[in-house]
């Protein structure tokens, strides 16, 4: 496999490797994304303030390496903010991704305190958000019971096994 830079270009093998100014956008937009999520801000509100602030209107929280230019007319959307978002928790050490976790846990709880009231009178829409809100808190933090899915054929009739063998067969073979 030949050697490459930073941002999966290659490189000569008697050259060190390059981070380029490519990486280092992509690494500052990870560090701003970590900073405002943990403000609360959304992923659409994030990627329109890093839209802004490479159009010079807003300024950054985190400072901008001087290596990083943006192009005129910058944009940057929602799904590539969350893309963003999800490297950067990956690359974050265990325990940093617990205390986002454990962030997000006490946003819950402090949600769930607001609707008390709601639920006390019998408001069926506090119920239900408080319903979802103890729902993602128990994906974010692993106790969500697994879901079970079913597969089958027309009018709910099972799938014979032979099927699925001469389609594993058949794939087998592509390969």
């Amino acid at each position: 496999m030949r050697p490459r830079n930073s941002d999966g270009t290659l490189r000569r093998a008697n050259k060190p490797k390059l981070i380029t100014a490519r990486t280092l956008t992509a690494r500052w937009i990870e560090a701003e994304t970590l900073h405002l999520k943990q403000l609360g801000m959304s992923f659409a509100a994030i990627a329109e303030h890093v839209t802004r602030v490479a159009a010079g209107q807003e300024k950054a929280l985190i400072e901008i390496p001087t290596e990083v230019e943006f192009s005129a007319g910058y944009c940057i959307s929602a799904q590539a903010i969350h893309r963003a978002f999800k490297r950067a928790i990956e690359r974050l050490p265990r325990t940093e991704a617990e205390a986002f976790r454990k962030l997000d846990t006490e946003r819950c709880e402090a949600m769930i305190l607001a609707l008390q009231s709601g639920i006390r009178k019998g408001d069926p829409k506090s119920a239900d958000v408080a319903v979802r809100i103890l729902e993602y808190k128990a994906k974010i933090n692993g106790y969500l019971a697994p879901s079970k899915h079913e597969v089958s054929g027309g009018a709910g009739t099972p799938i014979p096994i032979g099927l699925f063998q001469e389609a594993i067969d058949a794939l087998d073979k592509k390969d």
